[in-house]
């Protein structure tokens, strides 16, 4: 008898912890070249670079699927902007606004916001035991980004910033749901492609506008550096493990994981960032993974959260 190991039936939740972690370096980066580039800018020369080293690939599944891209263009022009051009400029934008606590206290949120809106747009149900997790994941998730101080809930001051960047966990949970429901006919690697394509040409007016009002920005080895871990971790592998965790689980269940990043966030700031480790991080971090389990385990015939 095949168990989950041989028949792979891991492989969609190991993709989406690596994404996690590399939205999680994402997090870290964009915090340390805050004041070093517009973040407009740095929304497209991430994207500008990353189909740039993928270039070929764009241009093959542009001609291989040519006739499909003609039929469902509506589709897909939607799911690129909201993919590739939206989700991360917003967040670049929001941090010029609100704090890093802030922008993690409103990321939180996805998991929930995707199952209440799978109900109407995909008919799915959930479960008892789905819902204990995700209750228990965002407990988790919660006491890390507050330090295990949850009182601090109550001093947080909402801006701009949390606004923008309450839009762009909206858009992009509605891109996971669509990406879903509609099922475009074409390999994951290969959507993939053609999202970028699309997406980093309806980025470049906003880019250009920035520039025009904020100007450029001054090249450095950092930045350079930056620039070229954002375009091909978060945007794209990430990306592709994302989409191949969603089309193969659910959104829902793919956006559990979003619950892993402030964990993730924590700790890669201890080496990078000089912070120290603190018990809280192994207290939440052990009840999101307990909540994350609750929901989905791997291997399991039955998930929590169902599609009618």
């Amino acid at each position: 008898m095949k168990n989950s190991w041989t028949n792979k039936a891991w492989l969609p939740y190991a993709g989406l912890t690596c994404t996690s972690l590399f939205w999680a370096g994402n997090a870290i980066i964009a915090r340390g070249v805050n004041e070093l580039i517009p973040p407009l800018t740095l929304s497209f020369f991430r994207w500008f670079t990353c189909a740039l080293l993928v270039s070929p690939f764009i241009v093959k599944a542009y001609k291989k699927h040519r006739v499909i891209i003609r039929e469902q263009w509506v589709k897909i022009l939607i799911l690129s902007f909201m993919s590739i051009t939206t989700y991360n400029s917003l967040l670049y934008v929001a941090a010029q606004y609100t704090s890093a606590l802030n922008i993690t206290l409103v990321t939180s949120l996805m998991p929930i916001t995707t199952i209440a809106l799978s109900a109407p747009l995909l008919g799915a149900t959930i479960g008892l035991r789905s819902a204990a997790g995700i209750a228990c994941a965002f407990a988790g998730a919660l006491y890390v980004i507050l330090k295990g101080d949850f009182d601090a809930l109550w001093r947080l001051e909402l801006n701009t910033g949390d606004s923008i960047m309450a839009i762009a966990m909206l858009i992009w949970s509605l891109y996971s749901i669509l990406l879903r429901k509609w099922q475009i006919p074409i390999p994951g690697l290969d959507l993939f492609m053609i999202f970028l394509g699309i997406g980093v040409i309806m980025i470049s007016p906003f880019y250009l506008i920035e520039y025009q009002f904020r100007g450029g920005f001054e090249v450095s080895s950092q930045l350079l550096l930056a620039i070229i871990y954002v375009a091909i971790f978060p945007s794209l592998l990430a990306y592709l493990f994302w989409n191949f965790g969603v089309t193969q689980t659910s959104p829902s269940t793919a956006s559990l994981f979003f619950y892993l990043a402030p964990l993730i966030t924590a700790l890669l700031a201890i080496p990078f960032l000089g912070e120290l480790p603190h018990g809280y991080h192994g207290a939440g971090g052990l009840v999101i993974i307990l909540g994350l389990w609750l929901c989905q385990s791997v291997g399991r015939k039955k998930t929590g959260i169902k599609q009618k």
